[in-house]
C-alpha cells in the first residue's frame, strides 16, 4: 500500500512551513519590540492620586478612635457655644472664654490622634503652641474685654486683636494643625502644604463618606455576628445587641419623622407634647441635630490626614521649577523698567520726605504722610510676591540676580517711607490700633526683606517657611506686648 505525502506549495512539510513561519514572526515581533522600546521613553512613575489610593486602610480601632473624635468636638461645641455655662454668659464674659476652651479642646483631641505621627515635625509643634497661646489669650483676657472693651474713640485695641485672633487666626493654624499632623509635610516644598490646607476646607469633609460607611457597616456586622460567623445567634446578649443597633438606626429616623407629623396635625402635636411634657423634645431634637449633622463631616476631615502617606506632587509647578521657563532677555526688561518707575520714585522721597526739602503748597506733613502710606505697603507685599516668581520661573544669572538686588532695595526705600509717614501721622495724630499694626508689620517685612536678600546667595533658606514663621512670632509678639497698655503710654507721652 502505498502512501502519498501532499506536498506544499515549496516544496516543504507543512510541519516544516508552520516553523519556519512562525521564526520568521518571532524575529519580527522581536525587532519591532527592540525597535519600539528604542523609541518609547520610560514609563512614569505612578500618580499621585493612584499612590495615594494604595494607601493602607486604618485599622477598624482607629477609624472608632475618629468616629468618637468626630462626635466629641461637636458635642463640646454645643455644650460650650450653643448651650454656655452660666459663667460664660453673663455680663462679664464676652463669649470669648467658651470660645477659647473649645480650641483648646480640638487641639487636644489633635494631639491625642495623631501625636505617634507627627511629633517629630517640628513645624507641627510650632503651629500648635502659636494656637494654643491664641486660645490661651483669649480665655486669659476675656473678663477684662468684657468690663473694657471700647472706650470714647471705639472699640479697644485689644478687643480688635481679640476678634482677628478669635475669627481669623485660630480657624486657620487649627486646620493647619491638622493637615501637618500627616507627617508628610516636606519644608522645601512648603506649596504642597498650601495645597493641603485649601483641601481640608473644600475637599477634605466630603472625600472619606464612603469610609465611614465601610465603618458603620463593619461595627454593625460585628455587633450583630460577634462569633465572626453568619449563624444568627440566640444567646440574650446577641438579642440585645440587635435591639441596641435597631434603636440607634431607628433614632435619627424618628426624629425626622416626629416633627414633620407633628406640623402635619394639631392632635397629635397635642398628643406628643403632652406624653413628653416633662421632656424638651424641640431641644433635644436641635441638640442632637448639632452632634450628629457635622459628625460625618469632621470624621472625613479627620480621615482624609489619617490615610495621607505621601504629599501632592503639584507636577505642574515642579516642571515650571526645574524647566525655568521665563526668557531671560524678558523677565530682564520688565524688572529693568519696574526699577526705573521705583528710581524716580525713591529720587522724590529722598527729596521731600527724608531730605525736608518742603513739601507742595497746601500739603501738610501729617496729610502727606496720611496719604498713600497703604499703597506703599500694598507694593511692597507685591514687590515680594514678584521677587518670589522671578525667583523660581527665571533663569539665574548675574543680572536677574542684580536687578533682584534692585527690587529689594527699592522695596526697603519704600518701607523707609511708610514708616517715617507713619512716624508723621503718629507725631501729629496719636497712636491707634491700626497705626501700631501697622508699624509692627513694616518691622516684620523689613526682617523678611533681609532674608530675602540672604536667599539669593544660599538657596538652602527655606524662605517662605522661615517667613511663615517669623509671622507667627509677630502676632504672638503682638498679643504679648497687650496693645491696650501700648497705645495709651504712647499717647500719653505724646500728651494726646
Amino acid at each position: 500500500m502505498s502512501t502519498t505525502t501532499k506536498q506544499h506549495p515549496d516544496d516543504t512539510t507543512p510541519e516544516a512551513g508552520t516553523s519556519a513561519s512562525l521564526a520568521t514572526t518571532q524575529s519580527a515581533t522581536t525587532q519591532s519590540a527592540i525597535a519600539q522600546s528604542a523609541d518609547t521613553p520610560p514609563a512614569e512613575s505612578p500618580l499621585p492620586n493612584e499612590a495615594a489610593s494604595a494607601a493602607p486602610t486604618p485599622s477598624m480601632r482607629r477609624r472608632s478612635a475618629l468616629i468618637a473624635a468626630a462626635l466629641v468636638i461637636p458635642f463640646v461645641f454645643d455644650r460650650l457655644i450653643i448651650v454656655p455655662p452660666s459663667f460664660t454668659s453673663g455680663a462679664g464674659s464676652t463669649g470669648w472664654l467658651p470660645w477659647g476652651v473649645l480650641c483648646l479642646v480640638i487641639l487636644a483631641t489633635g494631639i491625642l490622634l495623631f501625636a505617634g505621627r507627627a511629633r517629630r515635625t517640628p513645624m507641627w509643634w510650632i503651629v500648635g503652641a502659636v494656637a494654643v497661646f491664641c486660645a490661651s489669650w483669649l480665655i486669659v483676657n476675656d473678663a477684662s474685654l468684657a468690663a473694657d472693651w471700647r472706650n470714647a474713640s471705639g472699640p479697644t485695641p485689644n478687643f480688635w486683636y481679640s476678634l482677628i485672633t478669635g475669627y481669623l487666626a485660630l480657624p486657620a493654624l487649627l486646620m493647619l494643625f491638622l493637615q501637618l499632623s500627616s507627617a508628610t509635610f516636606d519644608i522645601r516644598r512648603p506649596a504642597t502644604l498650601i495645597a493641603d490646607w485649601f483641601r481640608g476646607w473644600t475637599v477634605g469633609p466630603f472625600s472619606h463618606w464612603p469610609l465611614l460607611i465601610d465603618t458603620l457597616v463593619r461595627l454593625v456586622d460585628t455587633a450583630t455576628h460577634p462569633d465572626g460567623n453568619d449563624v444568627t445567634s440566640r444567646s440574650p446578649k446577641t438579642t440585645l445587641r440587635k435591639i441596641g443597633i435597631a434603636l440607634l438606626i431607628s433614632l435619627p429616623i424618628l426624629c425626622l419623622l416626629t416633627p414633620l407629623l407633628m406640623q402635619a396635625d394639631e392632635v397629635f402635636a397635642y398628643g406628643v407634647t403632652h406624653m413628653f411634657e416633662h421632656i424638651d423634645l424641640t431641644g433635644f431634637l436641635f441638640h442632637a441635630a448639632v452632634v450628629v449633622i457635622p459628625a460625618p463631616f469632621l470624621f472625613s476631615l479627620l480621615a482624609s490626614v489619617e490615610t495621607r502617606t505621601t504629599e501632592p506632587e503639584l507636577d505642574g509647578l515642579r516642571r515650571a521649577e526645574r524647566r525655568r521657563p521665563f526668557d531671560p532677555t524678558i523677565a530682564a526688561v520688565v524688572l529693568g523698567l519696574v526699577l526705573a518707575l521705583y528710581a524716580v520714585f525713591c529720587i522724590i522721597q529722598f527729596t521731600f520726605l527724608f531730605a525736608g526739602a518742603g513739601l507742595p503748597a497746601g500739603y501738610t506733613y501729617a496729610e502727606y504722610a496720611r496719604q498713600g502710606f497703604f499703597q506703599l505697603l500694598f507694593v511692597a507685599a507685591l514687590n515680594l510676591a514678584g521677587y518670589g516668581v522671578v525667583m523660581t520661573f527665571a533663569p539665574r544669572t548675574r543680572t536677574m540676580i542684580g536687578l533682584e538686588i534692585g527690587l529689594i532695595t527699592a522695596t526697603v526705600v519704600m518701607l523707609a517711607s511708610s514708616a517715617t509717614r507713619l512716624g508723621l501721622y503718629i507725631a501729629a495724630y496719636g497712636m491707634t490700633w491700626l497705626r501700631w499694626l501697622s508699624l509692627t508689620f513694616i518691622a516684620l517685612l523689613a526682617v523678611i526683606l533681609l532674608l530675602a536678600l540672604v536667599r539669593l546667595f544660599r538657596e538652602r533658606l527655606p524662605l517662605i517657611v522661615v517667613g511663615f514663621i517669623l509671622v507667627l512670632v509677630w502676632w504672638v509678639a503682638l498679643g504679648l506686648s497687650n496693645p491696650d497698655w501700648v497705645i495709651m503710654s504712647w499717647n500719653a507721652k505724646l500728651g494726646v
